[in-house]
């Protein structure tokens, strides 16, 4: 038989079985792109670290020359986020801190204590949650 009797004869079958082999393989193709795509796609799991003694600071206006006594003096910060971002975290970039703007002529008095972590990560808990500021002189 010639060589183009081998292509020719039963032609449409032999078009048939191609075309069907070109959809079997593209069909397998899309399922493996699709099963690398969800295997690719990043778990981000939110971690908690402990930092247990950051320093309180005060937040008042420059012009105040109140002297102040904070107690506590320290503040236990849980910090939630992904874990690498954790890790490199360190002490001096967490702030806390308590807001006396509005303490007026008030002698003794308690206050939220707020805490300021990176963009990224989340304040998760503080522990204590309050601090009791004592005016020990003020301004005349």
């Amino acid at each position: 038989m010639a060589f183009r009797g081998y292509i020719l004869n039963n032609f449409w079958w032999k078009l048939l079985s191609l075309l069907m082999a070109a959809l079997t393989w593209l069909t397998i193709e899309t399922a493996f792109k699709k099963d690398e795509a969800r295997r690719q796609s990043p778990v981000i799991t939110s971690s908690t670290r402990t930092f247990a003694a950051v320093p309180i600071t005060l937040l008042m206006p420059a012009t105040n020359t109140n002297r102040f006594v904070v107690n506590p003096s320290t503040v236990s910060v849980e910090v939630s986020g992904v874990a690498n971002e954790l890790l490199a975290l360190q002490l001096q970039d967490i702030k806390a801190f308590v807001d006396v703007t509005d303490a007026g002529d008030q002698k003794q008095f308690r206050r939220t204590i707020q805490a300021q972590v990176p963009e990224g990560l989340k304040v998760a808990g503080l522990n204590p949650t309050n601090a009791s500021i004592d005016r020990i002189t003020s301004s005349k």
